[in-house]
């Protein structure tokens, strides 16, 4: 009789642990797969984040060479005009040597050459330049 009464009393108990059981069972499922989601979202958002800074830093990389094009371009210009501006000056003192060496040459074939003083003639000569 005791253990008649005994199961009888007992039998509501184990259907509650047994409803417990499957309870702390689904709970724990729940929790497993929402740490899963969670880690799942953690991955999609570290993976967009990634993707984010390689293409901010493409578009700056890619900024940055043009940038670099223009300055080359510009140094280019700036040594090719200081190449020009050389050689126009090398090309005036020339002209300007060759013109004190035809002055010389033109005083030089004057009558007179030994004579100190400005004549006439040497006075024309430097009015030419």
């Amino acid at each position: 009789m005791i253990s008649g009464w005994l199961s009888k009393a007992a039998t509501p108990l184990i259907k509650i642990g047994i409803v417990f059981a499957v309870a702390a069972l689904l709970a724990l499922g729940a929790a497993y797969f929402a740490y899963r989601a969670a880690d799942k979202l953690g991955e999609i958002i570290v993976d967009r984040v990634k993707a984010a800074v390689t293409e901010r830093d493409t578009y700056w990389k890619g900024q940055i060479a043009e940038a670099n094009v223009k300055v080359a371009l510009a140094e280019a210009a700036q040594a090719n005009t200081a190449m020009r501006l050389n050689n126009e000056l090398a090309a005036a003192r020339e002209d300007a040597r060759q013109a004190q060496e035809d002055l010389e040459k033109a005083n030089a074939a004057l009558p007179d050459g030994d004579r100190n003083g400005l004549d006439i003639g040497r006075v024309r000569l430097l009015n030419r330049r």
